[in-house]
């Protein structure tokens, strides 16, 4: 658990240091000290380390925002107000906007409704986190757009006053995620109002698009006798995340200096494969840019591959919801799970997960994450878990028993998977 505490404290202290927009963030300084600090811990397991550093494009980073209702004579701020990522900024003057209350922002909600050059306050259901939920899945930041909205704030009925970081949204206007209170509270106002009164929204973001920014890809070697002659083990976990990030991605990252440390034990005579942890920038960018390094350097950094394990959300504490209250328990999150490669991979991967108890969905499916665009090239194995919490600033609850389960279970698959050669492993 110390890696990842130590990883939201660089989180926390980035955004100490004054910035708004907070977290791990590609490209900045908080990049930076993550990318030295897994260096460093790589270092001092004996691993071969190397470090590539990464030109990057213009990164669209906010500089500041606010979002204030007003009522009558009555003002108070929206804090929970969160820019969904790569959103357009308002100018500098900002928008004065009446608000106009699409409930769920179905067709049905929308019907004869006045949305043009009005703040769209809608609400979203999370599923089960806020990268997928119901404004995205039935199409209504984009139906709020297409009847004129000016800009566009979801509300994500969970419990409290989290902010969220919607990613992306794929609109035109400057788009928002509210927490629940502050959502409430806007309603009520709406609901108060009399005709020719309704709440305004004065909303202002500024974005930069920042140039000559750098990032890198980490990776450290456990070598083995025969080097990549029987293929080499490839762990990866991207650093990147948006506020203290512990599931997303801390977690994961501990999950691979855990191998890192397990396998660094062994004599190296007694090593099959190499083992390589690769710590990739990450993917909450506009480019992907960490999936684009991994596609690019298939041939490259990444070798002759016997497997590849994506190590990302690896441990979560189940929280059930109990009427306006979220109630951690004492149970690990569900994962969703993929693996790619032959019969006899599948089998080792479900054993694994069954000997240390990972609770998983009845079948594959679900996201990739940061090795979708190689996953197939490639025997591979990984576990997901997209929770509720996911893309908040909540502080998150991580099972020290969990993260130590899933690190066990991949550790045990990459020794079942020594005892089989790179054929044995590769689907049909």
């Amino acid at each position: 658990m110390a890696h990842v505490d130590e990883q939201a404290a660089i989180s926390r202290r980035y955004c100490d240091s004054g910035h708004q927009f907070w977290g791990r963030i590609i490209g900045t300084e908080a990049d930076h000290e993550t990318a030295r600090w897994m260096a460093e811990e790589l270092r001092e397991l004996g691993a071969e380390v190397g470090v590539e550093t990464l030109e990057l494009p213009p990164q669209w980073i906010p500089s500041s925002w606010e979002v204030t209702a007003s009522a009558g004579t009555e003002s108070f701020e929206l804090e929970s107000a969160w820019p969904a990522y790569g959103t357009v900024e308002t100018g500098p003057g900002g928008l004065d906007l009446e608000v106009v209350y699409l409930g769920w922002g179905t067709q049905a909600d929308m019907a004869g409704r006045d949305i043009a050059g009005k703040a769209a306050i809608i609400y979203s259901m999370p599923m089960s986190g806020s990268i997928r939920h119901s404004a995205t899945m039935n199409g209504a930041l984009a139906r709020a757009e297409a009847n004129g909205a000016a800009a566009i704030f979801v509300v994500i009925e969970i419990p409290g006053n989290l902010s969220y970081s919607l990613f992306p949204p794929g609109t035109s206007v400057p788009t928002f995620a509210l927490g629940s209170r502050d959502g409430e509270a806007l309603r009520e106002k709406i609901e108060e109002s009399t005709p020719g009164t309704l709440p305004r929204l004065y909303v202002r973001l500024d974005v930069d698009m920042v140039p000559d920014l750098t990032t890198s890809s980490v990776w450290g070697e456990i070598p083995a006798p025969k080097g990549g002659a029987e293929g080499d083990i490839i762990v990866v976990a991207h650093r990147d995340a948006f506020f203290e990030g512990k599931s997303d991605n801390a977690t994961g990252v501990a999950t691979a200096l855990g191998l890192a440390a397990h396998f660094a034990r062994i004599p190296l005579e007694e090593r099959h494969r190499t083992i390589k942890i690769i710590g990739t920038p990450g993917h909450h960018d506009l480019e992907g840019i960490g999936q684009d390094w991994l596609l690019e350097n298939t041939s490259g950094a990444l070798g002759s591959v016997a497997l590849l394990i994506n190590a990302e959300h690896t441990a979560h504490t189940l929280i059930d919801r109990w009427g306006n209250d979220l109630m951690p328990t004492n149970a690990v999150g569900v994962f969703s799970w993929t693996v790619n490669g032959s019969p006899a991979l599948l089998e080792i991967a479900n054993c694994a997960f069954d000997e240390f108890g990972i609770t998983r969905w009845n079948r594959m499916g679900g996201p990739t994450g940061e090795i979708g665009s190689i996953r197939t090239l490639m025997p591979s194995v990984g576990l997901m878990h997209a929770a509720v919490l996911l893309h908040t600033n909540s502080p998150e609850t991580i099972p020290g028993a969990g993260l130590v389960a899933t690190t066990r279970a991949y550790a045990r698959i990459i020794d079942d998977v020594n005892r089989l050669d790179m054929g044995g492993l590769a689907g049909s």
